[in-house]
């Protein structure tokens, strides 16, 4: 089960040049395939207290939005006072208490971009933990050249002399059209017999049919998915997927696909809503739901095509709401 999940997690974070995600010592970059990017600076992965970093940027932005996320209970005595080895840094007053986390101004985001690249560690608050900085050149480096802000004035890091106007736009945004909505009437409860060996030893045979509903939707005409448990773990659940008529007929294999290009017919803790005809599911790479992915596929009258990823590749203790979109696209 383990060496499944580890498969499916490596398949589905697969990236192209427009979407990628790479980290450096205690420091995660994301990037979309419009090259939105967001940086991410993490506690100890051993601290009670979690804080961490993050840096948004857009691909044409010259500004970078940075949020400061001060984690565990936050009372009275809660004051906010940012220091990077134990210096304030200049701009950074301390903040009004209570407050879970800060958004930064574009001054106070530089000087605090400017003291955390010789840094080690950046501390919110006297006794809540420290963001570790090991990592953060690298990773801010990392970023200006997927954004293609190297040797300009925009850069975060590897600045130079040229100007703004020398970062390209960003790509377009990509469409995906859905197919027609049709009518989910007169579908079988269950896979039509000798369906499910088609998934071959991808699935194991002997789970308990009256323990889990199988996953039955009418894509097009003629073209229904057949959705089985094949696997069943603390906290993920892997359906194998096919492709048939009504009666399980021209039966296959689905083909859903990955951003590099290939295709799985296997996804984790799914869903399927008829009326967008999207197919959905959320991985979880530890039990705490702190890293994994949720992906999205639409159904385009012919073919699945990715519509959407958010994707945490470093299990650092954020929760889902914090993670950060690595495939963007328009749906209509």
């Amino acid at each position: 089960m383990k060496s499944m999940i580890a498969a499916l997690l490596g398949v589905l974070v697969a990236t192209t040049a427009q979407a990628a995600s790479r980290s450096f010592q205690d420091w995660t970059v994301v990037c979309d395939n419009t090259r939105n990017c967001t940086a991410y600076g993490f506690s100890a992965e051993d601290s009670e207290e979690q804080p961490f970093l993050r840096v948004d940027r857009p691909a044409a932005a010259a500004a970078a939005r940075i949020k400061l996320v001060m984690v565990g209970e936050n009372g009275p005595g809660a004051v906010w006072a940012v220091r990077v080895d134990g210096k304030p840094v200049p701009g950074l007053a301390p903040r009004a208490k209570g407050n879970a986390e800060v958004v930064l101004t574009a001054p106070q985001g530089r000087a605090l971009l400017a003291a955390i690249r010789n840094g080690s560690r950046l501390s919110l608050a006297p006794g809540r933990g420290d963001v570790l900085l090991s990592g953060s050149a690298a990773a801010l480096r990392w970023m200006d050249d997927q954004q293609r802000r190297a040797g300009t004035v925009t850069a975060l890091v590897a600045a130079g002399p040229k100007p703004a106007s020398a970062v390209p736009p960003p790509p377009p945004i990509p469409l995906v059209r859905r197919g027609p909505v049709v009518s989910q009437e007169g579908l079988p409860e269950k896979l039509p017999p000798g369906m499910r060996a088609l998934l071959g030893e991808d699935c194991d045979e002997t789970l308990d049919e009256e323990d889990y509903a199988p996953i039955i939707a009418r894509l097009s005409p003629g073209v229904v998915l057949f959705g089985e448990l094949c696997y069943r773990g603390a906290y993920n659940e892997i359906y194998g997927f096919l492709l048939a008529d009504e009666q399980g007929g021209h039966a296959r294999r689905a083909q859903i696909p990955n951003l590099d290009g290939s295709t799985t017919h296997l996804l984790m803790n799914v869903d399927f809503d008829p009326e967008t005809q999207t197919l959905s599911n959320f991985e979880k790479g530890r039990g705490i739901a702190d890293c994994g992915g949720a992906y999205s596929w639409i159904w385009d009258g012919r073919v699945f095509r990715v519509s959407e990823q958010v994707e945490m590749p470093a299990c650092r203790g954020l929760p889902a709401e914090e993670w950060p979109v690595l495939f963007r696209s328009r749906r209509k």
